[in-house]
């Protein structure tokens, strides 16, 4: 459901229960009065109905911005404290009402009724913010069971992309010439490349599916992956590491960082007129992961800059889903350097 078609659903509901009190507190007071004409009778309850619909809105509006950012218990106790508060300020209205409208109102006279007042108005405020909530929190919980079956398909279709990862092509035609080559000359560095194939691919095997894996076996297979590369192209590229001790032990969504690092290999072998440095680093700063993958180069002629790549996209796609709010991607160029930037908020509960 949209959020027009809630906002719309929830101000049906408002209407409707508020036009129902109307009907059960007149039909209630009728039975019971003595006194007032059948038109006070009337008029008490259009007033008090209309004082209890004005401030339940205002609650409302308070509850949207307040709520949110409580846990459950506080704006349960948000919630009691603000029904008493506008408990008290309905009977205000209500007797600033009586006094201004009704001539034989005596306010001095009917004082001391007024906490038993206060106190019904106060315990219908209640109630209403307890179906608020009840709605409010039902809508959270169909949203995040709404994220939850989204992120199950892209997960399904990141497996997908991953697989144009794991088995490119182009990366095991050039890494098995590569070996091939070093057969003859050094068959130490052929059964190194081996090893670190081997190591890759069992890591894109096994952690392909998996939805978070520890960013130390992440960065295991960037290693790999990049000393490949490195044997490859041999002094034309240059490989650095800075990573926080503290932040490999950080879960991430496994596979992340390699697309980022095909994609400065590739594009940054293309804009760069010398050499080709790459830069990978992980810091742990405020509670929060940033995950940087660098390439010496240019972002506006490699093209990557609106983020259509494949590889890309999926990137910012899988993070929008496992942590909506609370994570961020972005492709910058500073100093020389194309920057991939990943922030990851932790304790996503």
């Amino acid at each position: 459901m949209s959020f027009e078609k809630l906002t719309n659903s929830l101000w049906k509901l408002q209407v409707i229960g508020w036009l129902i009190y109307f009907v059960l507190m007149l039909l209630s007071y009728i039975s019971q009065n003595k006194y007032e004409t059948w038109l006070e009778v009337f008029f008490i309850k259009v007033q008090r109905t209309f004082w209890g619909f004005v401030l339940s809105c205002i609650l409302w509006k308070i509850y949207e911005r307040v709520l949110d950012r409580n846990s459950f218990g506080k704006s349960i106790a948000i919630s009691f404290v603000l029904s008493i508060v506008f408990g008290v300020i309905w009977t205000a209205l209500q007797v600033t009402t009586f006094t201004q409208i009704l001539p034989n109102y005596n306010w001095v006279k009917n004082l001391q009724y007024q906490p038993r007042v206060a106190l019904i108005f106060a315990v219908t405020l209640m109630a209403w913010s307890a179906i608020y909530l009840g709605i409010t929190y039902w809508r959270q919980m169909q949203k995040e069971r709404e994220n939850a079956l989204e992120a199950k398909v892209l997960a399904e279709k990141a497996q997908l992309e991953m697989l144009r990862y794991q088995v490119n092509p182009h990366f095991l035609f050039n890494a098995m010439n590569s070996i091939r080559a070093s057969i003859d000359e050094d068959k130490q560095r052929a059964k190194l490349m081996v090893t670190q194939l081997s190591e890759f691919l069992r890591h894109s095997l096994l952690n392909g599916e998996t939805k978070e894996i520890l960013l130390r076996e992440e960065l295991e297979a960037v290693e790999n992956y990049l000393a490949i590369e490195k044997i490859r192209f041999e002094e034309d590229l240059e490989v650095e590491f800075d990573i926080d001790e503290k932040a490999k032990d950080i879960k991430i969504p496994g596979f992340l960082l390699n697309p980022l690092i095909e994609n400065a290999i590739k594009h940054g072998f293309q804009t760069t007129k010398k050499f080709l440095k790459i830069k990978v680093s992980a810091k742990l700063e405020n509670g929060k992961l940033f995950l940087e993958v660098m390439n010496t180069g240019s972002l506006e002629r490699n093209g990557s800059a609106d983020g259509t790549k494949i590889g890309l996209k999926n990137v910012r796609e899988r993070l929008e889903k496992l942590f909506p709010d609370a994570s961020s991607f972005e492709l910058l160029e500073k100093d020389g350097f194309v920057i991939a930037r990943i922030m990851i908020a932790e304790n996503q509960e």
